[in-house]
């Protein structure tokens, strides 16, 4: 991968935001196997073609001084260990932050946004501790509990005083306990994805099935009562016969459609120069 310096930043800052290929040849990381299996065969296939710039990746450094601070606590603890199981034709691999050999808990360090908190988004957070707790558990070890300690970069004191629903500290700890049941239903999840892999690995990129539209981020279709002379919708509705139907009621003059939008393809996937359907997906807009 090419990290190119736009802004002329200082040589450090690009070379702590250039980081080494994540995965060995036929081996998926933990974090990979939570991206679609098309983002992730398209971005091995042209790691080499793709270009990303060190001020779009800024927040990894932010990522890894956090990770070089918590990481030197003394504690009883196992830090930085790499695990990895064989699942069907590949490995599965994970490096876990930390592990706390008397509670059997992995701890997980993040950066994150406030958003996130918010919103209540930690499905991937929740499926990256199983499979470490699952790779942890071929292993040989015991695992009761997964915690994940994010810093929140961007959050705000100011807000945090006038509104009760916003995160009231720049820390946030999400934790779960883990069972039988969890590591079971984890384990369908990893050998569905490697075998999702394995098929893409060996089909042409226009062979390959988009990512579904949960990994693409895609916010579904609207259709917008709005009034003319006004420039926010009155009410937004889920299809289009029934914004008409309610139209007049509510006092609209026509109806907008606000088309889907696929958030993760056009702002966060670094090999969509590279994806047939984002590729169509533009064309068509």
């Amino acid at each position: 991968m090419k990290v190119t310096n736009k802004m002329n930043l200082p040589q450090a800052i690009v070379d702590a935001v250039s980081v080494e290929r994540h995965n060995q040849k036929g081996s998926y990381s933990a974090t990979t196997l939570l991206h679609g299996a098309c983002e992730t065969v398209l971005t091995e296939r042209h790691y080499d073609e793709i270009e990303v710039d060190a001020s779009e990746s800024i927040w990894a450094i932010f990522g890894t001084a956090v990770h070089s601070v918590l990481e030197g606590q003394n504690t009883n603890t196992l830090k930085e260990q790499f695990y990895s199981v064989d699942v069907l034709n590949s490995k599965v691999t994970g490096r876990v932050d930390s592990y706390d050999q008397d509670t059997k808990t992995i701890h997980d360090f993040k950066t994150a946004s406030v958003w996130k908190v918010q919103f209540n988004d930690f499905e991937d957070w929740r499926k990256q501790g199983l499979i470490y707790a699952w790779l942890m558990t071929k292993c040989g070890f015991e695992v009761k509990k997964c915690e994940f300690l994010a810093m929140l970069k961007d959050h705000s004191k100011s807000k945090a005083k006038i509104d009760s629903g916003y995160p009231q500290l720049p820390i946030y700890k999400y934790e779960f306990d883990v069972t039988a049941e969890n590591l079971a239903e984890i384990e369908q999840f990893i050998n569905n994805r490697v075998a999702e892999l394995e098929e893409a690995e060996n089909l042409s990129d226009e062979e390959i099935k988009p990512c579904s539209m949960e990994e693409r981020w895609e916010s579904p279709a609207k259709y917008a009562v709005m009034k003319t002379g006004r420039k926010t919708a009155i009410k937004l509705f889920d299809t289009k016969e029934e914004a008409e139907k309610n139209m007049v009621s509510i006092g609209g003059t026509y109806v907008e459609e606000r088309k889907a939008e696929s958030k993760k393809c056009h702002d966060y996937c670094v090999c969509s120069q590279f994806c047939p359907f984002y590729k169509n997906l533009i064309e068509n807009n």
